[in-house]
């Protein structure tokens, strides 16, 4: 889920024309005939949820101490991606962030401890807002539900609370719900069923946990894979009584919303107000040149897991493009979870040396990023990654956090990691179209349009419309290498490469960055890092 600057959504259910082939519209059919949902959100940037606002990119601010030296704060700007719910008979409003990384939707009860009174006072404690010198722990939340006046700071009122006594609808399973994130919150309480509406879209005897216990401000939609649902790998999952619901998505599909359990995901370019994601379609329109589509990778089977859980993808190398010349930087695979719930790029440590590097970037042990002089406004430099015979290209600016304090100095978006792994955040994403197909286990992938004027939505019935399996669909990754560099797959001129162009417009570290979500503590994941900064 989340880790360093992520859009908050504001969901809007608009209705498009139906198309039966790329370019070509069918006659518009009610909502209830659609065969798709398309939401469509705001994108919203700030240090926390609640002082999230449109516009803006990360940065950077110098603050002066008491004993006169100044020093470089680095400001945990993030995305937030938000969708307000209406649960229950009658209905009642609760905003929650939407994520693909986690696979659960919980929302707050009205008896949490860690709200205050609608009329007390105290200061307003924020999930999100900037942490230092914290180390995140594996294992399950140790706060409990003691209702001190202490721990009594949030402002819950303000994204809503759900009252499942007051809904004639709600039917408790009295079953525990237990999850906790990398950035240290957590939510626990009591699985149940009742009625969900988004937009146009009503979900009927829907699962969900109502959380009476918990220290972030606003609930969770997660939309991901089933198998990183809290009821099967989570902490109160056991070998006993661990099982798979149906999540939003393959709902949907369940009562014949959507044909299959897919969705496309939309991010825009970087200081666009808005972005969009279809549930069960295509739109083609938003991406240029062709769709192709790879496996995701299951990093757990050895493990005993049967079928991938996250949206982990093989990228078989990366190139740099500057002043007109193209270079590999490696070619050695690795694997990247796909995670629009994180905002910055988290690379093997021997890669983002090397990019780095070729950039003019070095890494500050004190800040925990790599610090370079900031690039000039006409800039053209851009990463290349190859997923197996085609290649999705991103501005180096997308990953350059730019100093409030100072016009010279600026920060890479790239975080380096010990392991071989990689995580490809908002910086990456948002210049890819990409389509989660959650029934076939697979990927489809194409560059990013952004001028697009009329929606070309085709709806998923098997295989994603318009995509074909990329050259290289079956070399995937399966053992942990060493970053290589050199190679010839972006070089100028190497045949077999094959780029779908840019997005159109009119030391060793061991830690991650804290104060974004990460994925849901479960039984696999055993340790999660933060990044310590200096104050």
């Amino acid at each position: 889920m989340q880790l360093l600057a992520a859009g908050l959504v504001s969901a809007a259910l608009l209705s498009d024309h139906l198309v039966s082939g790329e370019g070509s519209s069918t006659e518009e059919k009610p909502a209830a005939l659609q065969n798709y949902v398309h939401l469509s959100f705001d994108k919203l940037r700030g240090n926390s949820y609640e002082s999230a606002s449109k516009g803006g990119k990360p940065s950077a601010r110098l603050r002066k101490r008491a004993n006169g030296y100044e020093e470089i704060e680095i400001i945990n700007q993030q995305n937030f991606y938000s969708v307000e719910l209406e649960i229950g008979t009658p209905s009642q409003n609760v905003t929650v962030l939407l994520d693909t990384g986690s696979s659960d939707l919980w929302v707050s009860g009205p008896d949490n401890p860690y709200c205050k009174p609608v009329s007390g006072t105290g200061d307003d404690f924020s999930p999100f807002s900037w942490i230092t010198r914290s180390t995140l722990v594996s294992g399950t939340p140790t706060a409990t539900a003691s209702g001190s006046s202490g721990i009594a700071t949030m402002d819950c009122s303000e994204f809503g609370t759900f009252n499942s006594s007051r809904s004639s609808t709600f039917r408790s399973n009295n079953t525990a719900f237990q999850i906790s994130y990398g950035d240290q919150t957590f939510a626990s309480g009591t699985w149940g069923t009742d009625t969900l509406n988004l937009g146009d879209t009503n979900v009927t005897s829907f699962s969900f946990a109502v959380a009476n216990s918990s220290n972030s401000t606003v609930g969770v939609f997660g939309i991901g894979l089933p198998g990183l649902e809290s009821t099967y790998t989570g902490a109160t999952a056991s070998s006993g009584s661990s099982y798979q619901y149906q999540n939003f998505p393959m709902k949907l599909k369940a009562q014949g919303t959507i044909e299959h359990v897919a969705y496309s995901l939309f991010l825009n370019e970087p200081d666009a107000p808005s972005g969009s994601i279809l549930f069960g379609a295509v739109d083609h329109s938003k991406y240029s040149g062709q769709l192709y589509t790879i496996p995701l990778l299951n990093p757990y089977q050895s493990r005993g897991v049967q079928n991938p859980i996250e949206f982990d993808v093989t990228v078989q190398g990366v190139g740099i493009s500057q002043s007109g010349s193209t270079k590999t930087i490696t070619t050695t695979k690795f694997p990247a979870l796909l995670d629009s719930g994180t905002t910055l790029t988290y690379m093997p440590y021997q890669l983002t040396e090397l990019i780095a590097a070729r950039i003019g970037a070095r890494y500050s042990s004190s800040l925990g990023f790599y610090v370079m002089p900031c690039p000039s406004n006409n800039d053209n430099t851009q990463l290349l990654y190859d997923f197996g015979g085609f290649q999705i290209s991103a501005n180096l600016s997308n990953y350059i956090l730019g100093s409030s304090g100072s016009s010279d100095v600026c920060y890479l978006g790239i975080i380096p990691l010990s392991d071989s792994s990689a995580i490809f955040g908002d910086n990456f994403l948002i210049n890819a179209y990409v389509v989660y197909d959650l029934e076939n286990y697979e990927v489809s992938m194409a560059q990013a349009q952004f001028n697009a004027t009329k929606s070309q939505i085709e709806v998923i019935s098997g295989s994603v419309p318009g995509a074909v399996k990329a050259p290289s669909y079956s070399a995937t990754w399966s053992t942990v290498q060493s970053i290589s560099s050199g190679g010839g797959a972006f070089t100028s001129g190497a045949a077999g490469s094959t780029s779908t162009g840019t997005s159109t417009t009119s030391k060793t570290s061991q830690q991650k960055a804290a104060g974004d979500r990460l994925a849901p503590t479960s039984f696999f994941v055993l340790v999660a890092w933060a990044f310590s900064f200096l104050v």
